[in-house]
């Protein structure tokens, strides 16, 4: 899925309870909404803006409390909410209308391409269905507080302009420290400050020459006690 412009889009899935095992069930009921993040889509992941906290309770379109916690952790931590009662809240509340239409569907013998057809001239966005699972996908994205809608690819930007803004980006990592500057003093058994002439040396405390090492020093210069003699 192609967001655009928008920071947050993704799918509402919905089963028609005509699958498999698990998706199998006497009414249509909502799966969940995911942001279409990484290979699925150019959707950011944008963390909850109060808790990232596993919801502790059921909200009423649910019946499965791990459930719920499955799907938090695996969509709602990227949905751009405040948190888990906001994402799911909001899952319920946006999925109750297009429940109803795939409940009359069902109840008259339809199966998911009739639940999607009858989603489409309801004036539903349909992304995609799955037949496997008998399932559903409305496209939707979230605008700048966090509040997903139900629209068309193409009109996302219109819906939901450029989405919740991307909390702030760590702080850099601290640099080296810097290169302690050369002494500026002459010290006992050290070498003081760079030199080339005694001058470069008149500056620095406790220095008195430079001495051929090419670093002030802070011995006084000796006199040569024979011909030849070379000072330190």
């Amino acid at each position: 899925m192609d967001c655009g412009s928008v920071s947050l889009c993704g799918i509402m899935t919905l089963e028609t309870g005509k699958g498999p095992g698990k998706y199998q069930h006497p009414t249509p009921s909502v799966h969940g909404i995911w942001p279409e993040t990484g290979a699925y889509g150019s959707s950011k992941c944008i963390a909850p803006s109060v808790s990232s906290a596993q919801p502790s309770e059921l909200i009423s379109c649910y019946d499965d409390l791990g459930f719920e916690q499955h799907e938090w952790g695996k969509h709602g931590v990227c949905a751009g909410v405040k948190d888990a009662k906001d994402f799911f809240t909001q899952v319920c509340a946006l999925a109750t209308a297009p429940l109803k239409v795939m409940a009359a569907t069902v109840s008259g013998g339809g199966d998911v391409t009739r639940a999607a057809s009858d989603l489409k001239a309801a004036g539903y966005a349909i992304f995609d269905t799955d037949p496997k699972n008998a399932q559903v996908e409305l496209s939707a994205c979230a605008d700048a507080s966090g509040t997903w809608h139900l629209a068309a690819v193409a009109d996302f930007e219109a819906t939901c302009g450029a989405g919740p803004a991307p909390g702030p980006a760590p702080a850099p990592a601290p640099g080296p420290a810097p290169t302690p500057a050369p002494a500026k003093q002459c010290m006992p058994e050290k070498h003081g400050p760079p030199c080339k002439t005694d001058g470069d040396c008149a500056h620095a405390a406790g220095c008195l020459r430079c001495a051929h090492s090419g670093f002030c020093s802070m011995e006084p210069r000796l006199a040569a006690v024979t011909a030849g003699v070379v000072e330190a």
